[in-house]
């Protein structure tokens, strides 16, 4: 099963579709990810999609990856894309709280240097699989990040 966070007008019709609001009738779930618990159950999908969603949240980082790897499935897949930090395209929209740099995520990861040395910032771990530009104008990155076991 795969949920689509933050679909806005990106909708997927394989994908349980979320949003802030309802303001489609193909939005399945309206819900604030600010607000934790997320209102899904422990390990409902295989793959969650977040694109252009992550950086407009307020909630702490840690506590997004980690609700993010609740709701997934042991392997499961995160497919996410946010804004560069030297983007000015990323830093017109006031709505960005955060931005990325391509070692961003590193921490989540406990085979890079940072996540072994930040080893104790979570015990739910991620494996990075793939981190590349989005555009030709490099405003944006794609991580895609696996589930690891246990934690």
């Amino acid at each position: 099963m795969k949920l689509n966070l933050g679909a806005g007008n990106k909708i997927d019709a394989e994908a349980i579709n979320h949003d802030i609001t309802k303001h489609r009738p193909e939005i399945d779930v309206a819900w604030d990810l600010n607000v934790f618990p997320w209102p899904w159950k422990d390990e409902k999908f295989d793959v969650i999609n977040a694109w252009a969603v992550l950086e407009h949240l307020q909630a702490d980082r840690l506590q997004i990856f980690n609700e993010m790897w609740r709701i997934l499935q042991p392997g499961g897949l995160a497919a996410i894309k946010l804004p560069a930090w030297n983007s000015d395209e990323a830093h017109q929209d006031f709505t960005h709280y955060w931005y990325a740099t391509p070692r961003s995520l590193d921490s989540l990861d406990p085979t890079t240097e940072l996540g072994k040395a930040h080893n104790f910032y979570t015990p739910r771990k991620w494996k990075i699989e793939r981190v590349k530009w989005c555009s030709a104008g490099k405003s944006s990155l794609y991580f895609r990040l696996r589930k690891v076991a246990g934690g």
